[in-house]
Order: structure tokens, then C-alpha cells, then sequence
């Protein structure tokens, strides 16, 4: 159960567990961590409850769900584990993004609770492991919150070079300085640099948590979108709770340069060429999959950090045609019911 009524709050939901045979003497404690109230983690977050419930882990009786909520803040979610784990030692912590993986994966340093992250994008560069598909051998695990880059930049590339051939495409990046929003655009650069078919040019501002600092941040993409306009033939949106909003997707969609790339559905149903993402039902329900492991034997290290197991797709017809972008049939295919006119 979720309580959001305060900016640091620790919340408690008791549970029954009778799973797979085994019952529990003592209450099961589980510490959710969440960054900030944005669409994914709250998407990740019942979903994650409701898979634990799917597994049998009933709601009322044997296991304690605690939450503590962060806002955006790092200080706040470093503070708030300091005064919980002063109290309690949860069997389990499980973080949601990047900020809150980062200070529990710093809390629980030298202790012997299992950390399950999940909606990081690069749990590498954050420092929570060394290779993702990898055993970490630690008390950690997880679910990588992003479909392979290279996968990605050869899907966006087959349908944003089209319009242009004979030059390269520049692509502008608005983005906030969040860790997950950095890394990927220093990893889809990367790549693009490798044959130059897609240039990417970028304009960094400063985060602020949400929802409290949205209007701030806004504030600056307008000056950076206005900046951009005339020099990009699409954006590109990453992911980060900036990216995450729907202010900051209208503000790139009202634009005359077309959004070639979206990070949510809402944005690609509104005017985006293409969404690639994780669906984020299943990665929580992946998540309580893992934790389901955890709490019945298997050790953290042993279980591979992962990317999600599906991910959707979604494309925009009526954009792709006045673009004069050609949509592969198989394209079609995999975006199911996710083709929008």
C-alpha cells in the first residue's frame, strides 16, 4: 500500500505470505524507496504490489510493505533510510529510479539486506553494479529500465534518416541533469558518432524535484527548446522525470521541429513519430518476481540484474506519413495496437 501524504513518510501495509508451502513466523518486512511520484515509478510501484498479491503474498496479515517517498530530494531519501534502518532491518529494500537506488545502495553498504532496484536506466554509471545480464555476486539486483541503446538507435534510424538522405540527421536533446537523462544521452551520442548518420545536439538543465520544481525546469527547456529550434531536424526525448511529464512533452510537441522520439504513449498518441519503452506493468511484476526469489532462497548475487522482458512499441501514422517516413510492416507488427493516427 502506498501513503502519500507526507514528503518522507514511512507507511506500513501489513500482508499474509503463505507462498509456495512455506509460511512465515515472523512479519516479512519489505522497504519500498521511491525517487519522486512520476508515472513510471507509480506505474512500477502497483504493479509491484499487485505481482507480490499474484504470487500469493497476501494483503492484511504477514508482511509489512514500507514506504518511504523522497520527492526528487537525495538528501530527504539519505535521511529518511538513516531514521528507518535506525529502527527496522527489512528483509528486503526495493528502490525505485535512479536517486533513491543510489542512497539505499549506499545505506545498506556493509550490511546483509538485499537491494532490488528497478526504473534505472544505467545502474552502471550509477554505481549499483559492474555489467548488467551479469550475477553481481552482491546483495544487489535488479531491472534496467531501458531497451538496449543499440536496439534503439537502429530503430529510431531507420525511420528519422529517411526524409534526409545524403546528410545527417541532427536530433536536439532538451534534458535535465538527473543521472538516467545524462547517461543515456552520453550513450545514444556514442553510438550515433560511430557511422554520423544522426547528430545529436543538446541543451542540459539544472533538475529539480517534481513536482514542486516542474515550473523551473520548464522554465529553462523553453529557453533551450528556442535555442535549439533552428538547428535540429527532430527531438529526441530521454528518459528522466523530466522527460516523464506531459508539460515537457507539449512544450516539444507545440514546436515546429517534430518530436522524432517520445519516452511515454501520451507523447506518441499527441504528435510523436515513435515510442520505445518498457511496459511498465510487467517490470513491476517482474520485480516482485525477484523479490519473490529472494524471499525464498535464492541469494541476490545469484540473480542476473536485467533489462525488462517486453517492451512497447508505438508509432504515429498520421506523423510517419507527413514526414514522408516509410513504416516497415514489421514495425507495424510489433506495435500491435499501438499504431495511433
Amino acid at each position: 500500500m502506498l501513503c502519500r501524504k507526507m514528503i518522507v513518510t514511512v507507511c506500513f501495509a501489513v500482508a499474509c505470505l503463505f507462498h509456495a508451502g512455506l509460511s512465515f513466523a515472523e512479519p516479512v518486512r519489505i522497504l519500498m524507496v521511491e525517487t519522486m511520484p512520476v508515472p513510471a515509478v507509480l506505474e512500477h510501484e502497483r504493479a509491484f504490489v499487485e505481482g507480490l498479491e499474484h504470487l500469493g503474498y497476501g494483503v492484511g496479515k504477514d508482511v509489512a510493505i514500507d514506504t518511504i517517498k523522497g520527492q526528487g530530494d537525495s538528501e530527504r531519501i539519505k535521511t529518511g533510510l538513516a531514521e528507518y534502518l535506525s529502527r527496522h532491518k527489512p528483509d528486503i529494500v526495493v528502490s525505485f529510479a535512479t536517486l533513491a537506488s543510489v542512497a539505499a545502495h549506499e545505506a545498506l553498504d556493509g550490511t546483509d539486506i538485499p537491494l532490488v532496484f528497478c526504473v534505472v536506466s544505467d545502474p552502471v554509471g550509477a554505481g549499483l553494479i559492474k555489467e548488467v545480464g551479469k550475477p553481481t555476486g552482491t546483495n544487489v539486483t535488479g531491472l534496467v529500465f531501458s531497451l538496449m541503446h543499440r536496439a534503439k538507435m537502429d530503430l529510431a534510424k531507420s525511420l528519422l534518416t529517411q526524409p534526409f538522405p545524403g546528410r545527417p540527421v541532427r536530433v536536439g536533446v532538451v534534458h535535465s541533469d538527473y543521472p538516467a537523462a545524462v547517461a543515456e544521452v552520453n550513450a545514444m551520442s556514442a553510438i550515433a558518432d560511430e557511422d554520423g548518420r544522426i547528430r545529436f545536439e543538446s541543451h542540459k538543465v539544472k533538475f529539480r524535484p517534481i513536482p514542486e520544481g516542474l515550473e523551473s525546469m520548464l522554465a529553462e527547456a523553453s529557453e533551450g527548446i528556442a535555442a535549439l529550434s533552428s538547428e535540429v531536424d527532430y527531438w529526441w526525448i530521454v528518459p528522466g522525470p523530466l522527460g516523464e511529464t506531459a508539460e515537457f512533452s507539449r512544450l516539444l510537441l507545440d514546436t515546429t521541429v517534430p518530436v522524432g522520439l517520445c519516452h511515454t504513449e501520451n507523447c506518441c498518441k499527441g504528435g510523436g513519430l515513435l515510442f520505445i519503452g518498457p511496459e511498465n506493468g510487467k517490470g513491476g511484476r517482474q520485480v516482485a518476481s525477484m523479490v519473490d526469489r529472494i524471499l525464498t532462497g535464492t541469494a541476490p548475487g545469484n540473480i542476473p540484474p536485467v533489462p525488462p522482458d517486453s517492451f512497447d512499441m508505438g508509432i504515429n501514422l498520421t506523423t510517419a506519413i507527413e514526414l514522408n517516413i516509410v513504416i516497415p510492416s514489421q514495425y507495424l507488427e510489433l506495435a500491435g495496437e499501438h499504431v495511433w493516427r
